[in-house]
């Protein structure tokens, strides 16, 4: 159960990040958490497809194959979280490509690993910080997601055939 309640606490967080997102609130104040976030959002998915191998070796259980046994309207939600993940990137990349926006010297520019591509404006700054931060925001949801609706309906499934008769 303390999977699903993991997952489902950071569910709320990166969207309050995401909705944070237009109030020009930058990657860098949220810097703290997106190590955490990322690397516990792996930790329980590698769990599920460890538990689950070798049938998570095959092509499909990441579309549909972790949804076994769950209400048929789980494997399509993670399908549209992983489409707007994959929008919300490509958005990024045709708005900032090939840099990502940085504060160098006091002034803003696209950084591209130390090179400088142009200098912004603190309005295209904000923009650009702000598509990053919807983008990281939208994987998190896309990859809490999986592990939330997986563990919660396995601890389900598990109460109801151990419940007497």
């Amino acid at each position: 159960m303390l999977p699903a309640v993991l997952s489902a606490c950071a569910i709320p967080a990166c969207t309050l990040a995401y909705i944070y997102s237009f109030f020009a609130v930058q990657v860098d104040t949220i810097l703290p958490w997106v190590i955490p976030l990322f690397l516990c959002s792996m930790a329980l998915n590698a769990r599920i497809y460890f538990l689950e191998y070798p049938a998570s070796r095959t092509f499909s259980f990441p579309l549909k194959g972790f949804a076994r046994g769950m209400p048929s309207w789980v494997a399509p939600c993670s399908w549209v979280l992983s489409l707007i993940t994959v929008v919300h990137l490509v958005w990024f990349i045709v708005q900032s490509w090939p840099g990502a926006p940085a504060i160098v010297d006091g002034q803003y520019v696209l950084d591209d690993h130390g090179r400088i591509l142009k200098v912004l404006t603190q309005a295209e700054y904000l923009t650009l910080s702000g598509a990053a931060l919807r983008a990281f925001a939208t994987m998190m949801i896309s990859f809490y997601f999986v592990p939330m609706m997986y563990w919660w309906f396995r601890q389900s499934n598990q109460q109801d055939f151990s419940a007497p008769d």
